[in-house]
């Protein structure tokens, strides 16, 4: 079978499209990929930022179809499905024809969301769901949500909107302002859409969320307010204000959550980023995109 992965690490010429084995089935539920996304984390592995063992596969999204249902799975050969994988843990990385998950960690893809749209969500979304539930009690709190544009930061806003009794602004790049003052407009609780770090006034929130990566930020926190960050790679000394609750979160493959994100986009309530699709072959060319910043939307690879 096909997949992308790499036999050293370096910019995004060291991607290459392996034949490799397909997976061996046993307890194992085997999904036909149809589409799987690029992340942040695959850019970092790729250039060696995070260390992984080689020759690997990267990629921890995808959606497909059950291609071999162990008995007792509750899945059938043929079901739609998404899943994701925590490749740097387990070395199982998504962007391949045909991966082998366990099955407590796939849920099913509802009518009405396309397999690509389902491909652009478990990382992204389980992120923001298990980030939410580290914050302390929002009601009645002013928060700072940091990147808003981003994948995390876009499945954040989405709920974060949606709490009346919390004050929440976002922070945004300057060519995204207009999109975020519409989706803003007409939502519960108060906030502003800031484009500019330095209109953040120090001390003004009880929590800041960083899914931008903006360190500095970490002075926006009052004291005994806490900060919240996705970002470890630029992520402030917590150490340098010992009086903030600060946390580092590290998602975690969770059936509950991949079920919660998915139902969402199926109610509507989740974001649904606008795709681009570009086959295997292409890879590197997702990752320059990617990398050049400024990016919008997802980037999803097609076997």
């Amino acid at each position: 079978m096909r997949a992308v992965g790499l036999t050293r690490t370096g910019g995004p010429e060291v991607l290459e499209v392996l034949d490799l084995p397909e997976p061996e089935a046993g307890d194992a539920l085997v999904i036909e990929t149809a589409a799987t996304a690029v992340n942040p984390v695959d850019l970092a592995t790729r250039s060696g930022q995070i260390p992984t063992s080689l020759p690997a596969v990267l990629g921890w999204d995808l959606a497909g179809t059950v291609a071999h249902a162990p008995a007792g799975s509750g899945f059938r050969v043929g079901d739609r499905v998404l899943a994701m994988t925590a490749q740097l843990g387990t070395g199982v990385g998504s962007m391949a024809e045909y991966v082998a998950f366990d099955p407590g960690f796939v849920a099913r893809v509802p009518d009405g969301v396309k397999l690509e749209e389902a491909a652009a969500l478990p990382l992204a979304g389980v992120t923001a769901t298990q980030l939410l539930r580290g914050t302390p009690d929002r009601a009645g709190k002013r928060i700072l949500l940091i990147g808003a544009q981003g994948g995390v930061g876009a499945h954040l806003a989405a709920r974060l909107l949606d709490e009346p009794d919390a004050h929440t602004d976002l922070l945004v790049r300057p060519s995204d302002l207009p999109a975020w003052q519409e989706r803003r407009a007409g939502r519960p609780g108060g906030g502003a859409v800031l484009t500019e770090p330095g209109d953040v006034r120090a001390g003004s929130y009880d929590i800041v969320i960083d899914a931008g990566g903006a360190p500095a930020l970490f002075d926006a926190v009052r004291p005994r307010g806490a900060f919240l960050t996705v970002t470890p790679f630029s992520a402030p000394d917590p150490a340098t204000r010992p009086e903030v609750a600060y946390t580092l979160i590290s998602v975690e493959l969770n059936r509950e959550d991949l079920e919660d994100v998915v139902e969402a986009a199926a109610r509507g309530v989740a974001p649904r980023p606008e795709l681009t699709v570009l086959p295997f072959e292409e890879a590197a060319e997702a990752h320059r995109r990617l990398e050049r910043g400024g990016f919008r939307g997802k980037l999803l690879l097609v076997p």
